[in-house]
Order: structure tokens, then C-alpha cells, then sequence
């Protein structure tokens, strides 16, 4: 494979190589997500939740394209691999929007660390997720955890805790 092409296919999975980071990759693909969703909620006026929405499609399709490039190279699930927690974190935010509700600097914050703990913990059923074969292992854990912090943020709004 080319070289350009090998740096084409990191730019994917590493988000723009915030997969790099030697530290927590990817709590640095998440802040690269809060920054792209938090961009485009400010400055695109209708279905933005849509658009968000969209966008999660076409990065999981894409995401499984280069998942084998990736695990061929870097091994099984690499941490430079952050195209998930991208999509996974996009998830709540799109669906909030969808939802009808006012995405709050609360919400920004408590669903990045959210996430980031969904994530971590890998709660039933992502764990279970992870254990698959390919480009759906690497990324269906990181759906099943925005799903997961899209129903704590529903009940942290529906308590009156946000």
C-alpha cells in the first residue's frame, strides 16, 4: 500500500490523529468529537440533529472500511483506533437534538465524562459487542456506550439533575 494512502487511512481512524496522543487516545478522539458536534450545533441552524446523525452512518461505514487496514497494522481494537469513540459520542448529542432538547454547557460536559466512563467501564451489553470480529467490534461497543449516556443524560434531565 502507498504511503499516501497508509496516512490517508491513520487520518480516519486516528480522527485527524488525536489517536495519536500517547496518553488516553481515546478520551482525545471524544474532546475531538465535543469539538466538531459543539461547532456544528452553533453554526448550522436546521436538522442538525439529522446532519449529526448522517454523519455517525457515514463514519461507521467508513470506520469499517479501514478497520482491517487498521488491525492488520496496529493489532486488534488499536488505541489509535478513535473513529469510535467519535461516532459514539455523537450519538447522544444527535439524539438529543432530535429529542427537542437544549444541548447545555451541563450537557456538553456531563456527556463527554459520561461517555468517557460508558466507555471505560464497557457495561453490558458493549463488552459482549467488543468480542466480535472486525470493524463491528472496534465500533459497536463505543455505539452501545453513547446509547448509554443518551438514557443517563434522559434521566439526569427527567430528575430535574440537569
Amino acid at each position: 500500500m502507498s504511503k499516501s494512502k497508509n496516512l490517508i487511512n491513520e487520518s480516519i481512524v486516528s480522527f485527524f490523529f488525536l489517536g495519536r496522543s500517547p496518553v488516553a487516545p481515546g478520551t482525545f478522539g471524544t474532546l475531538g468529537s465535543l469539538i466538531l458536534a459543539y461547532l456544528i450545533v452553533q453554526n448550522i441552524e436546521y436538522y442538525v440533529g439529522l446532519l449529526l446523525v448522517c454523519m455517525c452512518l457515514i463514519m461507521y461505514y467508513v470506520g469499517l472500511q479501514v478497520a482491517p487496514w487498521c488491525e492488520e497494522k496496529y493489532g486488534k481494537d488499536p488505541g489509535i483506533y478513535v473513529l469510535d469513540e467519535v461516532i459514539g459520542y455523537l450519538i447522544p448529542i444527535s439524539l438529543l437534538i432530535i429529542l427537542n432538547h437544549e444541548i447545555t454547557q451541563q450537557i456538553w460536559i456531563v456527556s463527554f465524562v459520561a461517555f468517557r466512563v460508558f466507555d471505560v467501564l464497557k457495561i453490558w451489553p458493549a463488552k459482549d459487542l467488543e468480542k466480535i470480529e472486525g470493524g463491528h467490534g472496534i465500533l459497536l461497543d463505543d455505539v452501545v456506550a453513547g446509547l448509554q449516556t443518551l438514557i443517563f443524560i434522559l434521566l439526569c434531565l427527567q430528575f430535574n439533575f440537569l
